[in-house]
């Protein structure tokens, strides 16, 4: 508990009628001090007496660099309250302290500045009396955490990711199924030539079973720690590409897999893993067989696709991210 400004005047206006006491006797002290001190006394005893708030949060849904989340805090008590809340870097509060009368809601915007998973809170009450000499401050509420996301730009590649996609499928669907004679049209490639070599009457071919062509993507994403903002972004918007291109996506990162999905609800958690990535290295193997290889460092992004490797900025149309005029799931 502390005196505030207003209670350190009073206090002086105390002292100085104890000095002039001295001098023109207790008559001045009696007029002036006694006042300020049954004053003191009575904002002493309220704020002591006065219960610890409480408070609650609503969630908030998660966001990307640039985008507004509103954030409502509901505080139980009583008495005057400085209200302040604590924000980490990453977001912003256009206005971090607050002055209400308890009980109070408390609305306010978040601003959210940098990918990550931020810890909004708890809050800073200071209860005051109704003169507003003392101060006592609490600590109340739980914390809440702010998801955002990494940004996400629209990329010129789906093309190129399908193509690659079937290229490397085309030689995995051709399962052997039997052989039969040969037939006017079909390719020489499929001449099954052992056989052909034991029958001089006949040529043989390969007939083959189709399998369902698997478009699935699977996204490894490496970086130095220092590229690892760049990294998530870069991985994100292919990601967010490929499944508005109805692909299942599988993301490997340092830290964590995501494995196969589809859809929304899959973005979101691929969405949210990359939010909260470090970067780093992954072992050879899961690179090797990624469809895509996303790796960040001081000098750039390069996205491989298979042989074919191009850098984020060569595929980035537009650095307006599409998903960040509302709020993501919706």
């Amino acid at each position: 508990m502390n005196l505030t400004k207003r209670g350190y005047g009073v206090l002086a206006i105390v002292v100085v009628a104890e000095l002039l006491a001295f001098t023109y006797g207790a008559r001045a002290l009696n007029a002036i001090a006694a006042p300020a001190v049954v004053a003191l006394l009575a904002g002493l005893v309220m704020v002591r007496r006065t219960e610890t708030p409480t408070a609650e949060r609503e969630s908030v849904p998660p966001g990307f660099p640039g985008d507004t989340r509103t954030m409502t805090v509901d505080v139980d008590g009583a008495g005057v309250a400085s209200i302040a809340e604590s924000v980490p870097e990453g977001l912003t509060v256009a206005e971090p302290r607050v002055e209400r009368t308890l009980p109070a809601t408390i609305t306010y915007s978040l601003a959210c500045d940098r990918r990550g998973r931020h810890t909004v809170g708890p809050l800073t009450v200071g209860v005051r009396d109704v003169l507003g000499l003392f101060e006592r401050t609490h600590e109340v509420g739980s914390t809440a955490r702010v998801l955002v996301y990494p940004p996400v730009y629209k990329l010129a590649g789906q093309q190129l990711l399908r193509e690659h996609l079937l290229d490397r499928t085309e030689l995995e669907r051709r399962e052997f199924d039997t052989l039969r004679e040969y037939a006017p049209g079909d390719p020489l490639r499929d001449v099954h030539w052992k056989t052909t070599a034991k029958d001089p009457d006949g040529i043989y071919v390969t007939e083959f079973a189709d399998r369902e062509i698997d478009e699935d993507v699977v996204i490894a994403a490496t970086s130095e720690q220092s590229a690892a903002d760049e990294m998530a972004t870069a991985a994100a918007s292919i990601a967010v590409m490929a499944l508005e291109a109805d692909l299942g996506v599988e993301l490997r990162l340092p830290e964590t897999d995501v494995p196969l999905g589809y859809g929304p609800t899959h973005r979101e958690s691929v969405l949210e893993a990359l939010a909260t990535t470090d970067g780093g290295p992954l072992s050879e193997g899961k690179v090797a067989d990624a469809d895509v290889h996303v790796d960040a460092d001081a000098e750039g992004v390069r996205v491989a696709f298979g042989t074919h490797t191009e850098t984020l900025d060569a595929m980035t149309v537009s650095r307006e991210n599409p998903l960040a005029s509302g709020e993501v799931g919706t």
